[in-house]
């Protein structure tokens, strides 16, 4: 065999052992991560409330944090995720008391609200932002006694 094709198939087994370990790196990392994530959730188990009280808490809790981030336009979405944290701790602390269906249904309505809240900062709370700052006035609730316009 000619030196040249020699240190090519060299090339080639080292780059596929480097692949090879790399690879082996990631998955044995990745499922040791992920694994207890999905079957031992951490959870705040001082919240100790039951079942029903505690969903519509959280419910609660859930639907305050949307209309007050629609309410302020704000835009930067760290808080958010922090104030979600210990929302989350606290609903696995409770789905281990509760029907499996409320609490999915549950987390499925806190992550569609997170989702249409990080839209909301990212597309229309800065164009709200702008409305506000052109008409030179601060952004206040509309209340419900507020007159409609005449056509």
């Amino acid at each position: 065999m000619p030196r040249k094709e020699q240190r090519g198939g060299l090339g080639r087994r080292l780059a596929i052992g480097i692949y090879s370990i790399a690879l082996a790196y990631l998955v044995i990392v990745g499922f040791a991560s992920v694994i207890p994530q999905v079957f031992w959730p951490e959870s705040d188990d001082s919240f100790d409330l039951d079942c029903p009280d505690g969903l519509q808490l959280l419910r609660h809790e859930v639907d305050e944090l949307r209309l007050a981030y629609l309410a302020t336009n704000e835009t930067d979405p760290s808080e958010l995720r922090v104030a979600l944290e210990s929302w989350d701790l606290r609903l696995n602390a409770l789905a281990k008391r509760c029907e499996e269906d409320q609490v999915l249904l549950l987390n499925q309505y806190r992550h569609r609200v997170e989702l249409g809240l990080e839209r909301y900062m990212r597309e229309d709370a800065p164009l709200a932002n702008r409305v506000t700052e052109a008409l030179g006035s601060k952004a206040e609730p509309q209340s419900p006694e507020t007159p409609e316009p005449t056509p």
